[in-house]
């Protein structure tokens, strides 16, 4: 179970000073841009043509994964900080755990899609932090379970801390800095409730664009025990419920004869796993052996990848339209993985093909 570190959310609760609140901030952008690369490795990995509904759902994931990262960044320079992307991009290890998070049970992996990835990392990740009984599980499930603190519970501990300095005589948005903020509504197609441009400017938007990050990933109320998967504004379901479509083969619907009210039970989500690329799991570029076609291709993908990074990074800081070259290289990420794809990881392993590698080398632990 994915828990957030108690050392960290101790020292967030008594922080009073405000660059406490930036460096949370910033480990929040960290936290939304590492969990990019393993969504990105498994929509790569669906071959052309296949998987349709599959590669829908997390294609969608990605693109509000980006919308996140954004307003993270947002609220960031609201109160006077700036998100590292560069940095924090080159600082991403897996398999690993997720940044500002201790993991007992959750290594984050870049690998092919499955039922079984979807399941053990991607609704992990997702998870929402609730006793209620979710789709697809039981009481007895519930009750075995460990007690958990989710990325929900982590902004909700950063909203409760700004309203905590905002009460008692700390202006943090004195200077909100909007010029140098992302207008969300050009670039992403669902708005903010409550902050239709995802800018924040004052307590109220910080918590507009916050619970909508919290709302898209996990779908359930952080302070009351039900299940709500509807991203209503959206209209699509959050992503833990997204991932359980295609970990169960089957749409969520409406079941009140379930515990949860909801079940995996509508029209199928079929997966078919031969439809997807035998991906060498955690790639790195070095890998790859020197001069090989999947060393010349994965070059290629990690100077593009490097590229989006050093776009995002100039997003935050001072160029906010940097936000149209960055979205463009998205693009380019995926035609220039499909070359890397085509090479398997070396002749003795023909059945294993390269995968676009977003580490340049593993770091040691």
């Amino acid at each position: 179970m994915l828990k957030i570190r108690q050392e960290l959310m101790d020292e967030l609760r008594q922080a009073d000073h405000i660059q406490h609140m930036r460096t949370m901030l910033a480990g929040a952008v960290r936290l939304e841009l590492s969990t990019i690369p393993t969504y990105l490795t498994a929509l790569f990995s669906i071959k052309p043509g296949q998987n349709q509904e599959a590669r829908a759902l997390v294609q969608s994931v990605v693109v509000e994964e980006m919308l996140h990262m954004t307003l993270a960044a947002n609220t960031l320079i609201a109160i006077g900080g700036n998100p590292r992307v560069v940095e924090d991009g080159l600082a991403l290890n897996y398999p690993g755990p997720l940044p500002m998070c201790v993991d007992t049970g959750l290594i984050v992996t870049l690998k092919a899609l499955s039922r079984q990835q979807a399941q053990e990392v991607f609704m992990e990740i997702e998870r929402p932090d609730t006793q209620a009984v979710l789709p697809g599980e039981t009481l007895a499930y519930v009750d075995n379970q460990p007690g958990f603190d989710s990325i929900g519970r982590f902004y909700q501990a950063i909203l409760e801390r700004l309203q905590y300095l905002e009460n008692h005589g700390h202006d943090c948005f004195a200077q909100p800095r909007l010029d140098e903020q992302v207008d969300v509504g050009q670039w992403f197609p669902h708005e903010v409730p409550g902050c239709p441009d995802g800018k924040v400017y004052d307590m109220a938007s910080a918590q507009a664009v916050i619970n909508t990050i919290v709302r898209q990933g996990e779908g359930v109320q952080v302070e009351e025990d039900w299940i709500n998967p509807k991203d209503e504004a959206g209209g699509g379901y959050a992503h833990y419920f997204k991932f359980g479509e295609i970990y169960y083969g089957k749409r969520l619907i409406r079941d009140y004869s379930s515990p949860s009210g909801w079940s995996y039970t509508g029209e199928p989500v079929p997966l078919d796993e031969t439809g997807v690329f035998n991906l060498l799991p955690n790639a790195a570029l070095s890998d790859y052996p020197a001069g090989s076609g999947a060393a010349v291709s994965g070059a290629q993908f990690y100077q593009a990848y490097q590229n989006l990074l050093a776009a995002l990074d100039r997003t935050f800081n001072g160029e906010p339209r940097q936000l149209d070259a960055a979205i463009g290289i998205m693009y380019e990420l995926k035609l220039v993985a499909q070359k890397v794809m085509q090479h398997p990881v070396s002749s003795s392993i023909p059945d294993v093909v390269a995968a676009p590698p977003f580490m340049r080398l593993h770091q040691s632990n």
